[in-house]
């Protein structure tokens, strides 16, 4: 179990360090506002964040070879989105354009993502999104002349962290004294 959690922050880089109890081989999983970072054996991670920026980073330690960080994720559902495409099979292409939309206003330009022909797959990760907003995304590959290809869209999608409470009734009865919980009226 995580017994303590120290930060050091120098420019851009913010290093957590985590004490544990466990002993043996321990394995740490790191979160970024409830979005998992990924796996290490020692126990702190470097995280980039903006100057001015916040961010909650948690971490799980645990020494059981089988643990899906997915499913046993800390409480809380990140307000971040992830996007994952395959790579431009076009030899030109050079880079991605990301673009966000907030409520079908209009699109806005939030990253320029780098080409990479070794891989196969890239991915995205969007700044803190607002609750209860309906966002959706775009991406476009782009040639090293500035030619645009076809865009992919992700989206739209309403972000919900926290969810409006139950809707119910209360009705007292005066010859039971009993309170009745049920359906809204």
């Amino acid at each position: 179990m995580i017994t303590a959690v120290t930060y050091e922050r120098l420019g851009d880089t913010t290093r957590v360090y985590a004490t544990s109890d466990l002993a043996g081989a321990v394995t740490y999983h790191w979160y970024l506002d409830g979005a998992w970072l990924g796996a290490t054996s020692s126990p702190w991670r470097d995280v980039q964040l903006p100057p001015g920026d916040q961010a909650r980073v948690d971490v799980v330690d645990t020494t059981d070879p089988d643990h899906d960080p997915i499913a046993n994720a800390p409480a809380g559902f990140p307000a971040r989105r992830s996007l994952w495409w395959v790579r431009s099979l076009d030899a030109d292409a050079s880079h991605y354009v990301v673009e966000q939309q907030k409520d079908g206003g209009d699109w806005a330009t939030v990253a320029r993502v780098v080409q990479a022909p070794e891989a196969w797959s890239l991915a995205w990760l969007s700044g803190r999104l607002d609750d209860l907003a309906l966002y959706a995304w775009r991406v476009t590959p782009y040639d090293a002349a500035g030619n645009a290809g076809t865009a992919r869209v992700f989206g739209p999608e309403r972000i919900v962290r926290r969810p409006d409470a139950p809707d119910f009734a209360l009705a007292f009865d005066d010859e039971t004294a009993r309170v009745t919980i049920g359906a809204a009226l």
